[in-house]
């Protein structure tokens, strides 16, 4: 099954990746072979968004909600985080968490909050600008840790849990 492979280098990756304070807690990071060949990043890129298609769908749906309680500010110790993609010259792609600064309509500016694996032309800490066209999820965390959003990295949580009972 293409899951499983999809799932397990995910696992691996998003292990690896080292993730700054306050910040969702599952970055993803994917550069993704199918089953016994290598792939290319535009069929990972595929495989990913097949695999994620659900999840993505409802924080979109959610989004625009989302955005106005950005917009009607913050409480003490809350944090709220876009989730989008990077990519290198190459096509090797990577989900980033950005810490939203400024969110003006359609046009956000944050920066990345977690550090990258596999694409190298982006970093954390770095200041990016996109469109919510390009926002696959997103996640507020309260003062206390709980979080709000991450359908994705919810989603791959459980996917995770469920492919580890299957062994």
């Amino acid at each position: 099954m293409l899951l499983r492979p999809l799932l397990c280098a995910f696992s691996l990756l998003s292990l690896a990746t080292t993730v700054l304070a306050q910040q969702p807690d599952r970055p993803v990071a994917v550069v993704v072979p199918a089953a016994g060949r290598p792939a290319s990043p535009a069929q990972s890129m595929q495989e990913f968004d097949q695999l994620i298609a659900e999840p993505v769908r409802e924080a979109r749906r959610t989004l625009a909600e989302a955005q106005r309680r950005y917009q009607a500010g913050l409480r003490p110790g809350e944090t709220f985080y876009l989730t989008t993609r990077v990519q290198d010259p190459d096509g090797t792609f990577e989900q980033v968490f950005v810490l939203v600064r400024q969110w003006e309509g359609p046009y956000v500016q944050g920066t990345i909050a977690n550090a990258l694996e596999a694409v190298k032309t982006y970093a954390a800490g770095q200041e990016i600008e996109f469109t919510t066209s390009a926002v696959l999820d997103w996640t507020l965390v309260r003062a206390n840790g709980a979080e709000e959003g991450n359908y994705v990295g919810k989603f791959l949580d459980i996917q995770r849990r469920l492919d580890a009972l299957d062994r």
